[in-house]
């Protein structure tokens, strides 16, 4: 494994060229193979209208021919749409084959010249699972790191909200056109982003999802990632497959464990069991990547479930079962509860339950 310094280097801030980004755009609507992109990007000219010069090549499909003619002639290119071509690309995506040779993104660029790690995991959460997914975010996102996701509900709106909680910055990269908000309630979240971060698509603007965008989708997540990690997945999922492509491109695997009898952990469990790392705190992910740990604020005062919780444990190590029954909450309240409080430093997990840290 890489470690940090090697695989993050600065991105530039493009200056914008309303020419270049339609040329693009058009590129980019065709939907070609990573292979076949690069071959014909070589051949256009960056000072004609590559459109024209798609539209009349030989070496494209009639199908890929009509997605160019239907981008162009249809859709209005946002203004606050940008590109970055290959030769601009972060150094974690250039390590990776079967990219475009050019993505879109729109929002502040900075995000992509830190270290970027990938939350991810499935949309039909539990309130642990959309409480690790933010808490992992926003200790990572203290130190530094970019969380990338892929926009969507569930863990990942978790993991955003985490980064942007704490004042850093996060990467949606999108199964769509940036243009076009998916799912619809996330209009607002995705305002947020661009302001610390950015909404990312290798597909034009003006395109509509589908269930084949969000495998390449899980693919750029992965390559733009220096490792993955798995908050919630059951078997068979998006979350299984970026994990998946993570690990073929030699990008660390990182799954946090759940409940044994709860589906949406399936997929992670059997993860762990293929040889991904497991793992309970953001720190263990910040070691093995060697990015360097900012000191922790002082501890905040605690109220609500939290500050029962708290007032049932001591320094002896208690079950989650007893900690149930002496506060009369919910298991899944406890359970996500002891998550925020056991990444925050105020219990410890010993010894089969928690105690109270001194």
């Amino acid at each position: 494994m890489e470690k940090v310094a090697e695989l993050v280097v600065a991105v530039p801030a493009l200056a914008s060229d309303s020419r270049l980004i339609e040329n693009w755009n058009a590129f980019l609507a065709a939907e070609l193979s990573a292979q076949k992109g690069r071959e014909i990007a070589k051949s256009l000219d960056p000072n004609s209208i590559w459109k024209d010069l798609l539209l009349a090549s030989p070496n494209l499909t009639d199908a890929e021919k009509r997605r160019v003619e239907s981008a162009t002639s249809t859709v209005q290119i946002p203004a606050d749409i940008n590109f970055l071509a290959e030769p601009d690309f972060p150094s974690a995506l250039q390590h990776s084959d079967g990219i475009s040779p050019a993505i879109l993104y729109s929002g502040n660029p900075s995000a992509f010249s830190k270290p970027c790690v990938a939350i991810v995991g499935t949309r039909s959460a539990t309130s642990y699972g959309r409480v690790c997914a933010r808490k992992f975010a926003e200790d990572l996102a203290r130190h530094g790191v970019t969380i990338v996701s892929g926009g969507a509900v569930g863990i990942d709106a978790a993991a955003h909200e985490g980064a942007l909680a704490v004042g850093g910055s996060t990467l949606a990269v999108l199964g769509c056109g940036i243009d076009h908000v998916y799912p619809s309630a996330h209009g607002g979240l995705f305002n947020r982003i661009k302001q610390n971060g950015c909404l990312v698509s290798q597909f034009a603007a003006g395109t509509k999802p589908a269930d084949y965008k969000f495998i390449q989708r899980n693919f750029l997540i992965a390559a733009l990632s220096i490792a993955v990690i798995v908050i919630e997945a059951p078997q068979k999922s998006g979350a299984i497959r970026t994990a998946g492509f993570a690990a073929e491109m030699g990008r660390e695997v990182f799954v946090v464990p759940g409940q044994i009898d709860q589906f949406g952990f399936q997929g992670s469990h059997a993860l762990i069991r293929d040889g991904a790392t497991m793992v309970d705190h953001p720190l263990q992910i910040l070691e093995s990547l060697g990015i360097e740990q900012i000191s922790a604020p002082d501890l905040a005062p605690l109220h609500g479930i939290s500050a029962k919780i708290l007032e049932v444990l001591s320094a002896s190590s208690i079950s989650v079962e007893k900690i149930v029954e002496l506060t009369g909450l919910d298991m899944s309240e406890v359970l996500a509860d002891l998550t925020i409080l056991e990444l925050e430093g105020h219990v410890l997990r010993q010894h089969g339950g928690f105690s109270k840290a001194l």
